[in-house]
């Protein structure tokens, strides 16, 4: 007798549960990107002193729905609170199986905390470019792909924006 089982394509949503080293307090948004999807999500921490905090932080899905998903890494967080835009940047790189570079995926995010900041503009080799603005329960956050040096938050509306420090 031969029995022949089927692999099941593994789900996004196990792969955040499950292969993600740090508690995922909230998904904040997922973005495709070649070959997968950057995972902005808010972890639940604490510091030195055992005081507890949330970071926002990124994630590397490899993968798609039908074949499954992976969590392909770098895992890690930082935490800074600023007055106004707390900004992030992370990199993340994918090899073949011969070592050699296939994908280089760098993003920008971040925490808008100041309520006066309706936009976020990200810096980078081609000038201002708008970033996205995703607004939760637990706050407003922001991510963009690409390569992007820093962020600054605007109040105002389409006619009229300006800069706040």
């Amino acid at each position: 007798m031969l029995l022949l089982t089927a692999c099941r394509a593994v789900p996004i949503n196990q792969v955040i549960e499950e292969d993600i080293p740090f508690n995922v307090k909230e998904v904040i948004h997922t973005e495709k990107v070649k070959d997968g999807a950057i995972l902005l999500y808010v972890t639940r921490q604490k510091n030195e002193k055992k005081e507890e905090f949330d970071a926002v932080t990124v994630a590397f899905l490899k993968g798609n729905d039908q074949d499954g998903w992976e969590n392909a890494g770098h895992n890690h967080w930082d935490y800074h609170k600023e007055e106004q835009v707390n900004v992030f940047k992370d990199v993340f790189y994918d090899y073949n199986g011969n070592g050699d570079l296939e994908t280089r995926i760098p993003v920008i995010y971040g925490k808008i905390e100041d309520s006066k900041i309706n936009f976020v503009e990200v810096v980078g080799n081609e000038g201002l470019e708008r970033a996205y603005v995703i607004k939760k329960e637990s706050g407003r956050y922001f991510l963009k792909v690409g390569d992007y040096e820093t962020a600054r938050g605007l109040s105002g509306n389409e006619k009229g924006v300006q800069l706040l420090k």
